[in-house]
């Protein structure tokens, strides 16, 4: 062999086939990687150390290394460092015979995707550069959809400011027009340039109203706080509106306290009344429109009621007032005109301000909104978290936050809670979320690994050595799968993305229910060994919302290597798994000392001697014969049987 070996790229024709580069010092290493991975489909590059890899790096573009630690010249670590420097997307696996945790964490910490201890299978590490290739894939995906998404963003933001100045133009002229400041105007010309007018200011309220939430969806809407009398801005407010209401013959009242004072955004707060009790107005034809205050004694909020005497709404329709371009139908969009913008709008600010906007209806009766706030709003942070903060606080429940530089993964964790009697809050940084930790002290929270800045092992270590906050769950929710490490450092539980909403919910459901971290792992873990899908499945699913950390292994030498990686807490085991049997499995579980403590529950359709049964019930907690049960009386079985056994409620169990 003549030089380092190169794949030759694909022809242009054909999508690039992805490249990773062997950085190791052992030649046999590298040749043994370019063949494995050459006949999967990979191009290759090597590097004799880490110098040779970072010269390399810079002149081709890499998507994943497979580095060694120990080399001569520039060591594994500092060859990481230098990689993520010129280009911080690339995905590194650190592989070496020298395991330690601290290397490990090290790694992770200069933005490793994962470690690897030799000797390993080519198979292990064959799936790993396949994940770290699809996070990688992801993550500029992510990138071009952000860059995309800002582009949107700014051109929405421009044409919005650029079409607001020719309209202030037109208007501007139209009422110079309409005074006769550039002659007299007959009745016809009055009336065309009303017209124009008319459309003119519904035009430009459309516009201020896309730029209001293109603000508000970026999480970008500035906050001014004053202290002010709340009495003075409803008595501006109904001043301003008296001439749409008399215009329909309408009442329009107010009754408010003299000495309520309120620090808050004045001019959100007067936007909100504005588009409330123009809408009041807009869909009532007789009786009137009234503002009046509700303080409960003892609380610091307060909130303001719009009533009409309208044409009222449906119950199926309220939850269409608050989205965004809606109108309850088309014949009210034609009878009185509107946006739908005006509502969703009132709500953001309202929710902005720590509070929120509420309707009560009766069709034909009218409706009322009432505007809840306190009587101090905080400044909220002017970064990208925005909306993702709690709108306001409930004693009655329990905060769920999420650490996640991804938005979008932000927004799915609470659209999944939704219903479920949890309050979310997240923040895009590690910084923010131990700051809003902090502050809020949430039930449980849930960590992303690889972010910016400050990554997940970092953020990780600053609240488990906080006195305040060591105790709260962590949950690693990455698509890094490092599960070993996390739980040497104290996480609760781990998941890989994409998450699934129920398990995350069994989960949380465990943590209400007492489990405590006991040896690093929160959830109680269960291994089902089962050659049969259904009974595996079901089993998995089924404990997994009941908040079981579950794996499955389908045959015995596979049940055997897990456990020896970690240790579960409750053993199913299928007496005739194939390459290793049951009985087989049993014997090295009693062997063990590190599954002392292990649970075992056999699940058999065998016939079984009277010999067999005795060797079984030396160790099994209980056997189970399949052929004589439908799935759901086994797991009855089995979960009556965890109730009953001492002390594993640690595990999410209701006595003990």
């Amino acid at each position: 062999m003549t030089g380092e070996p190169v794949i030759s790229p694909d022809s242009s024709d054909k999508p690039a086939r992805p490249r990773i580069m062997v950085v190791d010092d052992e030649l046999g290493f590298r040749e043994l990687a370019v063949f494995e991975f050459e006949a999967r489909g990979y191009q290759v590059v090597t590097a004799r150390d880490g110098q040779e890899a970072v010269l390399k790096a810079g002149n081709k573009d890499i998507d994943v290394v497979i580095s060694d630690m120990a080399m001569p010249k520039l060591g594994g670590l500092d060859t990481l460092t230098a990689l993520k420097n010129l280009d911080p997307k690339v995905e590194v696996i650190m592989a070496t015979g020298f395991a330690t945790l601290e290397n490990a964490v090290e790694s992770m910490k200069r933005g490793a995707y994962d470690f690897i201890t030799k000797p390993f299978q080519i198979d292990d590490l064959a799936r790993l550069v396949s994940r770290a290739l699809e996070k990688r894939r992801l993550s500029l995906k992510v990138d071009e959809l952000k860059e995309i998404n800002r582009f949107k963003s700014e051109f929405l933001a421009n044409m919005s400011h650029e079409l607001r100045t020719p309209m202030n133009a037109i208007l501007g002229y139209t009422s110079l027009h309409l005074d006769r400041i550039y002659g007299p105007v007959n009745e016809k010309q009055a009336e065309a340039l009303k017209r124009v007018e008319a459309g003119g200011k519904n035009l430009l309220q459309l516009i201020n109203g896309i730029l209001d939430l293109s603000k508000l969806a970026a999480g970008r809407m500035p906050v001014y706080l004053e202290d002010f009398s709340l009495r003075d801005l409803i008595a501006e407010v109904i001043t301003m509106m008296e001439c749409l209401s008399g215009a329909k013959n309408l009442k329009l009242t107010a009754a408010i306290p003299a000495d309520v004072r309120i620090r808050s955004d004045k001019t959100k707060l007067k936007q909100i009344l504005i588009n409330l009790i123009n809408n009041a107005i807009k869909f009532t034809s007789e009786g009137g429109v009234s503002l009046d205050l509700v303080r409960t004694p003892g609380t610091s909020r307060l909130t303001l009621r719009v009533r009409d005497t309208g044409i009222g709404i449906k119950a199926e329709d309220i939850p269409q007032l608050f989205q965004e371009f809606k109108q309850l139908d088309a014949s009210s969009t034609r009878q009185y005109g509107g946006t739908g913008l005006g509502l969703v709008i009132s709500r953001k600010f309202a929710q902005l301000l720590g509070g929120d906007v509420n309707v009560e209806s009766v069709p034909g009766s009218g409706s009322t909104f009432s505007i809840d706030l306190p009587l101090e709003s905080e400044r909220p942070a002017l970064s990208e978290t925005g909306l993702f903060q709690p709108a306001a606080a409930d004693s009655k429940k329990k905060v769920f936050m999420a650490i996640d530089d991804d938005p979008e993964v932000l927004a799915l964790l609470r659209d999944s809670l939704q219903g479920t009697g949890y309050e979310f809050a997240g923040a895009l940084s590690a910084a923010e979320g131990i700051a809003l930790a902090r502050r809020l002290k949430p039930f449980a929270i849930t960590l992303d690994i690889m972010m910016p800045h400050q990554d997940g092992w970092s953020a990780l270590q600053i609240l488990k050595n906080d006195a305040e906050l060591r105790s709260i769950p962590v949950i690693i929710l990455s698509i890094t799968d490092n599960k070993s490490l996390g739980y040497a450092l104290g996480v609760t539980d781990y998941l890989i993305k994409p998450f699934d909403r129920g398990e995350l919910l069994g989960k949380l459901k465990a943590l209400e229910r007492g489990c405590k971290p006991g040896d690093g792992r929160g959830a109680c873990t269960v291994l089902v060994a089962d050659e049969e899908r259904a009974t595996a499945d079901y089993l998995r699913e089924t404990l997994a919302a009941e908040g079981y950390s579950v794996d499955t292994a389908v045959t015995g030498r596979e049940a055997l290597q897990k456990m020896a990686g970690a240790p579960p807490d409750v053993l199913f085991l299928n007496l005739t798994l194939p390459e290793v049997s049951g009985f087989e499995v049993m014997e090295a579980v009693e062997k063990d000392p590190k599954l002392k403590n292990t649970l075992i529950f056999v699940l058999t359709a065998k016939h079984l001697t009277t010999q067999e049964m005795e060797q079984l019930q030396k160790r099994a907690e209980v056997i189970i014969q399949k052929s004589s049960r439908d799935l759901k009386d086994i797991l009855a079985q089995v979960q009556r049987k965890l109730v009953k056994i001492d002390g594993f409620n640690k595990c999410g169990g209701e006595g003990g």
